[in-house]
């Protein structure tokens, strides 16, 4: 290929979207001067071929000649290619099919000797690593495709460690302490000491410790480890409730002594079994649970708790006391492992609500190499879905008219990860369309009421849906849709997310009081509050703006709209949104 053509291939190849993705994990021992790798490759969609990579060595900072008018002895050159560290057509990584997210790692079967010659020396601080993936072809310049090329800076690695937490998260009794069994491991070429502390986040009322070689410390109080290179040393982590409900986490954390840079931290989770409403449990390695979190924060009118995929796996693992279980699935292969379904069931069968979402659930459990086919009776049975097929890159789903929960939803998805979400229909009567792709036919979510318990099911994840607002009013009408099915609920529970105006405060006031309100509404509409004196005159606009469900507060200090300071007297307050109007009355007292 001529150079005149270079840019214009490059850039256009460069627009193309990535189908792989790398991960890395090297070692360079600067003494021997010998580079280790292992690498991970996951597809992000279906390919077949021949498939390779090259570990490539890069170098800036080369002084050496250099001919034309720009050179000379003395000229500069950065990303110079060094070396190919696994030859110049590299090694194969997979031949034939490669399925969507079929992880496929690769040691490399020899230690690498980064060079010292030819003049001049290879400076490892001035180098960097790239991989690339390309599909084999011939000519190579036109049909070997790189499907991804990523890039890691050098350390020379004499100080490194990580800590990681071997033991699940916990749904405990408030009344029994719970341990985990942490592990910090030295990574780096030399011996080093470590810092160690605890902090805890939760009720007030809880304790933690955490036990050494040295002892058993309370949070709060420092230890300091030495662990030689290469080898490790187990922390065991206390978290006690003390008889108190709540959701917390210790939070081990360590420093070296060596490298001030050197940080980390791991979290032992527990939520209890009572006093919580609900429970978010994040199958996504701590990616997307957020999301949900986020929204019950705002918008819960009870408490709730979050532990990761792992808190299901331990033996006495319920979850039948949560009014409600959000489950968080996202991209993340496989959707289920075992002993998560049978917690599941147990607590569809005990008569609980459950919020669930995911793309690739349908696809894992029914396709050919899917890692999740056990749970094919939980699937029909429980949630009373049946899988279709996959969608590829749908960028809109709709409510259906009248549904009580996705009614007057339009929602664009995002793309915080490849698209390819699945295509359900309800499996039987007792499971309802509610969410569907662009305008249909195809359903991306369905609801289920059995008469004993309510599933909530979508098949895309709740992080897909680009807007905030529109989350926020999926899983608000989600919640008052399970309440209406259930005698679990208080009263007065989830009455946050009904159209609403409260009675300011303070009532009388002076010289300012606080006006909260709250909004139930799929989609933005004008919202308007206004101050009005007994004579019906508007004296104050307060808000005048497109505004979702939620809640709102805003504060008036007494002044009308020309900033002059108004009487004491009766004022009247109407919130208008939408078709929905509410008035209040207050008084004012100079």
């Amino acid at each position: 290929m001529g150079r005149g053509s270079w840019y214009s291939t490059m850039s256009s190849r460069n627009n193309v979207p990535a189908s792989v993705v790398i991960g890395l994990n090297w070692f360079y021992n600067q003494i021997t001067r010998e580079f280790h790798a292992a690498l991970r490759f996951t597809p992000l969609k279906e390919l077949t071929g021949q498939f390779r990579f090259n570990v490539i060595l890069l170098e800036d900072g080369i002084v050496w000649t250099q001919a034309g008018t720009l050179g000379g002895d003395d000229y500069v050159h950065d990303w110079t290619v060094r070396a190919m560290m696994n030859k110049p057509l590299g090694d194969e990584i997979i031949n034939g099919s490669w399925s969507s997210g079929q992880v496929i790692t690769r040691d490399l079967d020899f230690t690498y000797p980064v060079p010292t010659a030819p003049s001049p020396d290879v400076v490892p601080e001035n180098c960097r690593v790239v991989v690339i993936v390309y599909k084999s072809g011939s000519p190579i310049y036109s049909n070997a495709e790189i499907q991804q090329g990523q890039q890691w800076g050098w350390d020379t690695q004499d100080y490194y460690a990580t800590i990681e937490n071997k033991s699940s998260d916990a749904i405990s009794s408030n009344s029994d302490p719970v341990q985990y069994r942490t592990v910090l491991y030295n990574e780096g070429l030399l011996p080093d000491r470590y810092n160690l502390s605890l902090s805890l986040e939760g009720p007030a009322a809880w304790s933690g410790e955490f036990t050494t070689v040295n002892g058993t410390f309370p949070a709060g109080q420092p230890d300091t480890v030495t662990v030689n290179a290469g080898d490790s040393t187990e922390i065991t982590v206390t978290v006690s409730p003390n008889s108190v409900n709540g959701y917390g986490s210790g939070l081990l954390a360590f420093e070296s002594s060596n490298n001030s840079g050197l940080t980390g931290e791991t979290a032992c989770c527990l939520v209890t079994e009572a006093g919580m409403d609900y429970l978010v449990i994040d199958a996504t390695d701590g990616q997307y649970g957020d999301f949900l979190v986020s929204s019950l924060d705002k918008f819960a009118g009870g408490s709730f708790g979050l532990v990761s995929r792992n808190a299901l796996h331990r033996p006495t693992s319920s979850v039948d006391s949560f009014k409600i279980v959000f489950w968080s699935g996202g991209n993340v292969l496989p959707a289920f492992y075992p002993e998560e379904v049978t917690v599941l069931q147990n607590y569809l069968d005990s008569g609980g609500n459950l919020f669930i979402s995911g793309q690739d659930i349908g696809s894992d459990i029914y396709g050919a190499n899917g890692q999740s086919q056990f749970a094919q009776s939980f699937y029909t049975g429980y949630l009373h879905a049946a899988f279709a097929n996959e969608i590829t890159a749908p960028k809109l789903v709709t409510g259906y008219a009248g549904d009580p929960i996705t009614n007057l939803l339009v929602a664009m998805l995002s793309d915080i990860y490849p698209a390819s979400p699945d295509v359900i229909t309800p499996a039987d009567a007792q499971a309802t369309p509610m969410l569907k792709y662009l305008t249909g036919p195809d359903v991306a979510g369905i609801r289920t009421s059995d008469g004993n318990s309510r599933v909530v099911y979508l098949a895309i994840g709740f992080e897909q849906i680009r807007d905030e607002s529109n989350r926020d009013s999926l899983l608000v009408r989600s919640m008052r849709w399970f309440r209406e099915g259930s005698t679990g609920f208080r009263d007065n529970e989830l009455n946050i997310h009904q159209f609403r105006l409260a009675q300011n405060y303070p009532n009388p006031f002076n010289p300012e009081t606080s006006i909260r309100y709250a909004l139930d509404n799929m989609k933005p509409e004008r919202s308007r509050l206004v101050i009005y004196n007994s004579l019906g005159q508007a004296v104050k606009i307060l808000v005048n703006s497109l505004q979702t469900a939620g809640s709102y507060e805003v504060t008036w200090n007494g002044r009308d709209d020309n900033g002059q300071t108004v009487s004491s007297g009766i004022y009247y307050y109407q919130l208008t949104s939408g078709q929905n109007k509410a008035v209040q009355k207050m008084i004012l007292l100079r």
